[in-house]
């Protein structure tokens, strides 16, 4: 029983360690996502700001837009950034 209770330790610091590794890496794509969605072809379109002026919501707006794959759910989400941003000012 101690040799399971040490081998069952032994994993848990093994999966510890590639959960933080996997933490860390979790970070880096969530800042990049706004060029990350704009280089697979999902720029916003023409009548939508750059964005620099956004608070946190409509910066979840516009990320969730760019990363979008559907198009129906994609234009969507960019009418409901514009209504935001209308909202906003």
């Amino acid at each position: 029983t101690a040799g399971q209770g040490q081998q069952g330790k032994e994993g848990r610091e093994q999966g510890d360690g590639t959960s933080k590794e996997g933490g860390g890496g979790q970070t880096a794509p969530g800042t990049g996502a706004r060029s990350a969605g704009r280089g697979t072809g999902n720029a916003p379109p023409p009548d939508v700001p750059d964005g620099s002026d956004d608070d946190v919501v409509a910066r979840q707006l516009r990320e969730a837009a760019e990363n979008e794959t559907d198009p129906e759910l994609r234009k969507k989400l960019w009418d409901e950034y514009r209504k935001y941003k209308r909202g906003t000012r």
